[in-house]
């Protein structure tokens, strides 16, 4: 069971990096480096409020199409855990969310903002992309738990997939949310 959640897991994140795929046959996915960053104290209630705070949604040219599906995804995890969407001025929690391919940010400068060891490299050929999702304290404007993922494949996933796949990928990056 934890092999294909891993494999269709990485089938998510493989969308993020292309667009619609010209064949029938599923693609191939490499998962990567997948890195959780655990809040060392959790100062929020059992149920927090969050927000997804817009000037903290980034999508890179390459991967614009998928960050409305993996916030919608993001979002119904967060509510299903309990948690309540709310105002910014009113969220206990902000939620960052950045989805990039590898044309739309290098490695060098993807690591150094995400604290994150080189990861995967793509073949000739293939694709790569890069998932966080980041959860600030409001009141400190600091980041107090996150999850990147990285993976690469070798075609891109269809658009009609991309919110089954992101459902996935939210669930994978936060299962193991306080």
């Amino acid at each position: 069971m934890q092999t294909a959640l891993k494999k269709l897991s990485a089938l998510m994140l493989f969308g993020l990096l292309g667009g619609c795929s010209s064949g029938h046959q599923a693609p191939v996915v490499d998962m990567g480096t997948q890195v959780i960053r655990p809040a060392s104290h959790w100062p929020f209630p059992a149920q927090p409020r969050y927000a997804l705070a817009e000037q903290y949604q980034y999508a890179g040219a390459s991967t614009e199409g998928w960050l409305e599906p993996i916030q919608q995804a993001v979002s119904q995890h967060l509510d299903a855990k309990g948690w309540r969407s709310a105002p910014l001025d009113e969220a206990d929690v902000w939620v960052a969310i950045g989805v990039a391919g590898a044309q739309d940010i290098s490695d060098d400068e993807l690591f150094t903002r995400l604290g994150m060891n080189p990861g995967v490299q793509a073949k000739a050929g293939e694709r790569k992309g890069t998932l966080a999702i980041i959860l600030l304290d409001r009141a400190h404007q600091q980041a107090v738990w996150s999850s990147v993922i990285q993976l690469t494949t070798d075609s891109a996933i269809p658009a009609s997939d991309r919110a089954a796949f992101s459902q996935e990928l939210a669930a994978k990056m936060l299962g193991k949310l306080p």
